[in-house]
């Protein structure tokens, strides 16, 4: 497990899922506090991934990035705040994290000036469950596993994480491995080809450093 700095955190425990705000309530907001929940977030978090980019299914080069939720917005009818990550590894691009779980802000289909919240996915009941889901416009499964042994990184070997799964059939595949209070440690990405009938990979981002505070 990597270090983690201490630091007093505000613990957040809003649930906005189903909830829908006009755009022009949805406003540019400079957080500089930290926030505890599911994912810990503070403009001074990052999390750096080792990156496996892949072309058509073919691998092509390994790169490092960094994950950063340096961007925040606020809904005003609640005060929540929503912070925007700088790279994507199966989080929703505009995210807030309670206690539980994570809900993602996208402008709502067929109604301009709309924006919907949504849960993604989080802590749950039992050792499985299934749910609709989606990419965007296209319908897709989505299932939640605990994970039964450690996932292993360059960052550390982590118990107990969650394996989110989200399949959108003959076009896409995500699969994400959570940690619950120190974030994504595993993601992959695929994408149906038609050429080949199968999930080819995309992107695999595997955690090399977390820095929390």
């Amino acid at each position: 497990m990597p270090p983690i700095a201490g630091k007093t955190c505000e613990l957040q425990t809003g649930n906005p899922s189903g909830k829908s705000y006009s755009a022009d309530s949805v406003v540019t907001y400079n957080c500089t506090n930290s926030h505890c929940g599911v994912l810990p977030l503070s403009s001074n978090n990052y999390w750096i991934y080792q990156d496996s980019i892949f072309t058509n299914g073919v691998f092509a080069k390994v790169q490092l990035d960094t994950l950063r939720f340096d961007k925040q917005v606020q809904s005003l009818s609640d005060g929540l705040v929503w912070w925007k990550g700088s790279k994507n590894v199966g989080l929703p691009e505009t995210l807030y994290a309670n206690d539980s779980s994570f809900f993602g802000l996208e402008n709502r289909m067929f109604m301009p000036g709309v924006m919907a919240a949504k849960k993604e996915f989080g802590l749950f009941a039992g050792d499985s469950l299934r749910f609709l889901s989606s990419f965007e416009d296209m319908a897709a499964q989505a299932r939640l596993l605990k994970s039964q042994s450690p996932v292993s990184t360059p960052a550390g070997s982590f118990n107990d994480c969650l394996f989110f799964e989200k399949n959108a059939r003959f076009f896409r595949n995500d699969q994400v491995f959570f940690k619950p209070g120190v974030g994504v440690v595993k993601y992959v990405q695929m994408l149906y080809s038609y050429s080949t009938r199968q999930f080819e990979p995309q992107q695999i981002s595997t955690l090399v450093k977390v820095h929390i505070e």
